[in-house]
């Protein structure tokens, strides 16, 4: 079965413990593999064997994109601080006189930073 292939050794470990085998602690990805294709669920119920290969790859899934969104929260949250000290530094920037079309270091870096983190945070299509 072809649906095994795809999965990682720690979810090779949840499928043969959902379907009824007993797993060792120490066991290789490939003994794992070898002990899935021997049992009698894998040769006789396909369909159960499926469902449990589909189960641990939607699992997978499911973490994936919920590690996708929390990444793109922090980064929002990133950019929203990063939007604030250079507000902050331009309010500064008022009381102090600067050469007329100079920007100084600190805020232009934080411009450099607010300009990566609006590149790293657009949506791929």
């Amino acid at each position: 079965m072809s649906g095994i292939a795809k999965l990682r050794k720690v979810e090779l470990r949840t499928v043969a413990e959902e379907i009824g085998l007993v797993v060792n602690e120490g066991m290789k990805k490939s003994e794992l593999r070898r002990l899935i294709e021997d049992s009698d669920v894998f040769k006789n119920d396909n369909e159960a064997m499926k469902s449990a290969a589909e189960d641990v790859l939607e699992n997978r899934n499911k973490k994936s994109d919920q590690d996708s969104e929390i990444e793109i929260e922090r980064l929002k949250i990133e950019r929203i601080k990063l939007e604030l000290q250079l507000a902050q530094v331009k309010a500064n920037g008022n009381n102090i006189s600067f050469d007329q079309g100079c920007k100084s270091e600190p805020e232009e870096s934080l411009d450099n930073l607010i300009k990566s983190v609006r590149t790293l945070t657009i949506k791929p299509p």
